[in-house]
Order: C-alpha cells, then structure tokens, then sequence
C-alpha cells in the first residue's frame, strides 16, 4: 500500500504482517503478558469480539488476525492503569473519558517501538477501523488537541523520554 494512501477497515496492519515477537517484547516492559489465540479461536477478554484483542488482568489476548492498533489500545488501557487496578480488569478496562484518551494517546506512541508499524500507520489504521475524533482524525487528534492525555500520561511517567 502506498505510504499517502488511506487503509480501508479490510487492509489494517494485523499481527500477522509484523509478528507476536516485537509486540510481546513491548507488553513485556511494561508488565504485561501478550498469548496468542490460535486463528478461529474466540479471544477472551474481547470486549468488541470478532478479531479485537481482549484483556484479562494483566494479559492481552490476540490472534494472527488481531488488528495491531487493537493489541495497542487493549494493552495501554491496562498501562494506564495503577498495577493494583489491573488485577481486576476483565474485557473493560476503562472507567473514565480520560483514561481513554490517555489510552488513545499512548497507544500511537508506543507504535514507535514496532518494527513496521509507526504512529502514522497507526492512526491511519485507527481512522480506517472507525475511532472518532473531535478534529476528524486521529492524527489531527494526536496533534492538536490531545494535551489532556499528554498531561495524564506525563503525570504518572508513562510517555517515553524524548528522543
């Protein structure tokens, strides 16, 4: 796909395209378990079902056809939270409009740390699979009006050090 083309729902960056080794590295760091699901498997822990990541303590579940900013934003809702509170997360995880956002947010930057992947692969992704935006995008989200999210990720030490 062309890097100025817009993906379509059908064409999103899944687990397959990159792998289960990088993603389960990244959860790993911040103390979470990635297990892969085999294909045709329902995920536990899927709040939406069909191919979504699912949660369940401190545990991401997902299949080869498990969209990549779906394995994101499931882990980071449990990032976000305090390690005590992730015990007891099972399928939803947030409670708040502002762990959402911050959620949102951190799961765009920590595409980065993906090989293949970035944060404009991911909000394009995350544009394609139907993520609403007050400013109409993601990207212009991310951008322009997600200082709230900055503020309660930098608060808790959760946004990586400038590069």
């Amino acid at each position: 796909m062309p890097t100025d083309a817009v993906p379509t729902r059908a064409d999103v960056l899944r687990l397959a395209d990159i792998g289960f080794d990088a993603p389960a590295a990244l959860l790993a760091r911040h103390g979470l378990a990635l297990v892969r699901v085999p294909d045709g498997v329902p995920i536990p822990g899927s709040y939406w079902g069909e191919c979504e990541a699912g949660v369940i303590g401190p545990t991401v579940y997902a299949r080869a056809d498990t969209p990549v900013h779906s394995l994101l934003h499931e882990a980071c809702h449990l990032i976000v939270l305090p390690p005590e509170r992730r015990a007891a997360v099972h399928t939803d995880a947030s409670d708040s409009i502002e762990e959402e956002d911050a959620t949102c947010y951190l799961q765009i930057v920590l595409a980065d740390a993906l090989p293949g992947v970035g944060r404009l692969r991911v909000m394009a992704d995350m544009d394609a699979w139907g993520y609403s935006f007050r400013l109409g995008s993601a990207r212009a989200w991310f951008e322009r009006d997600a200082e709230d999210a900055r503020a309660f990720l930098a608060a808790r030490g959760l946004l990586p050090a400038p590069a």
